[in-house]
């Protein structure tokens, strides 16, 4: 009798032991609020938003289209062009926005200056917003969203994040900057616990300017340097591989994070 309460009690010991260490993944790793808002900004759509994302990924898809480095991109990029012209989209074009910084981040570091380069596909569409007054909406089409914001060391937060950007993200502009402003945050936050300097390029509001209109100019070639990862210094600059292309280190060393 004693001995079946001692087997019985030796059963419940290893029962609760087991049971405590299967967690149910929704249980065992709550989303951060990050994550929470990420989602519905990039799960909110306007009709516009759905229809040219819809068009452009099955596009990719059919073709199975690819790229490596800058030249292929811009390829890819006029193939889309075309063919979002021939569905009826007379404004679309590749835009390239440009725009001048002044760095000064060091003790004995000569201020200098840099001109960073993106350039992504601009369509001029019909707002979604019901009006009389033919108003029009800008939507961005960027084939490298997610890659913009990688980091060599980055915190599984962040890791998080990131992992949740689109490749291709197709998106008004507002909705856009909704999105970079929420992930340069968490890439503040991720940097400053990593124990890393957020270089002046890696900030919001430079971030954004990849996509703002006053920057752009559309173009109709290409250049054969990276244009959506391109940090010129101007002389004196070493040319350093990146993730997505080339980059140009500037004479100070600063290291593109």
């Amino acid at each position: 009798m004693g001995s079946l309460v001692e087997e019985d009690l030796d059963k419940l010991v290893i029962d609760y032991i087991e049971s405590s260490i299967i967690v149910p993944d929704h249980i065992e790793k709550k989303p951060s609020t990050t994550l929470v808002t990420l989602q519905e900004i990039l799960g909110t759509k306007g009709e516009m938003e759905k229809e040219m994302e819809e068009n452009v990924t099955s596009f990719i898809r059919r073709r199975k289209l690819s790229y490596e480095g800058d030249n292929e991109k811009r390829d890819v990029m006029k193939m889309i062009v075309s063919k979002l012209r021939s569905d009826g989209y007379n404004d679309v074009s590749i835009s390239r926005t440009s725009w001048d910084s002044s760095f000064d981040r060091r003790a004995g570091c000569r201020v200098f200056r840099c001109t960073r380069k993106y350039e992504y596909i601009e369509v001029i569409v019909a707002s979604d917003q019901d009006s009389d007054d033919g108003s029009k909406q800008r939507l961005i089409i960027d084939l490298d969203f997610k890659s913009q914001f990688e980091l060599g060391k980055q915190t599984e937060g962040y890791k998080d994040v990131t992992q949740m950007l689109p490749t291709v993200f197709v998106a008004t502009e507002e909705r856009l900057k909704r999105v970079v402003s929420l992930v340069c945050v968490e890439m503040k936050e991720s940097m400053k616990r990593e124990g890393m300097s957020r270089p002046p390029w890696r900030t919001t509001r430079y971030m954004q300017a990849k996509w703002l209109p006053e920057n752009r100019r559309r173009v109709v070639s290409g250049s054969k340097k990276g244009s959506w990862s391109m940090f010129d210094d101007g002389e004196g600059s070493e040319a350093v591989g990146t993730t997505s292309g080339i980059g140009l280190k500037t004479t100070c060393g600063f290291p593109i994070f």
